[in-house]
């Protein structure tokens, strides 16, 4: 059976498996770029004392000085470019999953997974879905369910505790404790894409479940 003559159902788990796909690429990627940066912490480093001689500096470069900071900073700049993209694609897996499961179980038959992009090329969350996607009526029967909402509520947390962080970050002056309540925040938001990509794998095996329905339809029609 080509793609084209595919059910909608079936371009529709396609469209969802893509979108897991693209956050498993990314977050291999953002997994390579993170040990990559670590071998250039200054810290691990034994950095050599000699310099060269720059007519017109003031100051003689180290060499070996020079290119491990320069190494680092393009590994860190590389990080986290690479760490938005994986920010991104997770999220965009577990919305558009999301998306897809609610329209399903509403009866509709969408082909694809329909989402929004920023001018910048980012996602853009659907309105029904923000902050989080809602807990899901009519998984009740499946077998995961009790652990699919547990991952809904990990992905909650993160994302309340980058709301919160956020907020106090922008406050002009913090008390102590606010400032260590900030840092504890921004610790669980590093969670956010984890916590998404993880939530993505059990709502693709849920929109599974929620298509049985479906697919035993155009088996025996």
């Amino acid at each position: 059976m080509s793609r084209k003559s595919l059910p909608w159902f079936g371009t529709l788990t396609d469209s969802v498996f893509a979108l897991g796909a693209a956050a498993r690429e990314t977050r291999t990627a953002h997994q390579a770029a993170q040990a990559a940066s670590a071998q250039y912490d200054l810290d691990r480093i034994q950095l050599l004392d000699g310099e060269i001689t720059v007519p017109g500096l003031f100051t003689p470069p180290r060499p070996h000085d020079r290119a491990v900071m320069g190494i680092g900073h393009a590994l860190q700049e590389c990080r986290n470019r690479i760490e938005r993209l994986a920010t991104d694609a997770a999220l965009s897996y577990a919305y558009g999953t999301a998306w897809a499961i609610l329209r399903v179980l509403d009866g509709q038959e969408p082909s694809q997974v329909e989402l929004g992009l920023t001018a910048e090329g980012y996602l853009s969350i659907p309105g029904e879905l923000a902050p989080i996607p809602p807990a899901i009526e009519g998984l009740e029967r499946w077998r995961d369910n009790a652990k699919f909402e547990k991952a809904r509520q990990r992905w909650w947390a993160c994302d309340s505790a980058s709301e919160y962080a956020s907020a106090l970050d922008e406050q002009d002056y913090l008390a102590d404790h606010e400032a260590y309540e900030m840092h504890q925040a921004y610790d669980q938001a590093r969670g956010l894409a984890d916590a998404a990509y993880d939530y993505g794998v059990l709502a693709e095996s849920a929109l599974r479940y929620a298509l049985l329905g479906a697919r035993a339809r155009h088996t025996n029609p």
